[in-house]
């Protein structure tokens, strides 16, 4: 048994919502308040839901030609394909086509209190 589904057993089923398939949200052990993202994969702590858990991933940047020979045919000089990755199992968790040089793009953040209201 892995960390993640260790951690699982001891919650109730309904206390572990996930976010798409590589994300499972938990109520933090000291805390039930506050909430943590965890890879679903392998239970890799990203951190808080306040943040983007892209922010703890790792990054490898390619060519949009490497996603498909059909980017070649345009702009590849300016755009870049983001891959982001658990840095424990490398479960794939974003890809992002962005210009070169533009910041991470951030895609969501949750609140904490509106979470709590709802489970």
């Amino acid at each position: 048994m892995n960390d993640l589904e260790q951690q699982q057993s001891e919650v109730e089923p309904d206390r572990a919502p996930t976010v798409g398939d590589a994300f499972v949200l938990m109520r933090n052990a000291d805390d039930e308040s506050r909430w943590s993202i965890h890879c679903s994969e392998c239970g890799h702590r990203y951190g808080g839901i306040e943040n983007d858990p892209k922010l703890g991933a790792v990054l490898k940047e390619l060519s949009i030609s490497d996603l498909s020979a059909l980017n070649s045919v345009g702009m590849t000089e300016r755009l870049v394909a983001r891959q982001f990755f658990c840095p424990s199992c490398a479960l794939l968790i974003a890809v992002n086509v962005q210009q070169h040089g533009d910041p991470i793009m951030l895609e969501w953040r949750l609140d904490p209190e509106t979470l709590s209201k709802a489970r």
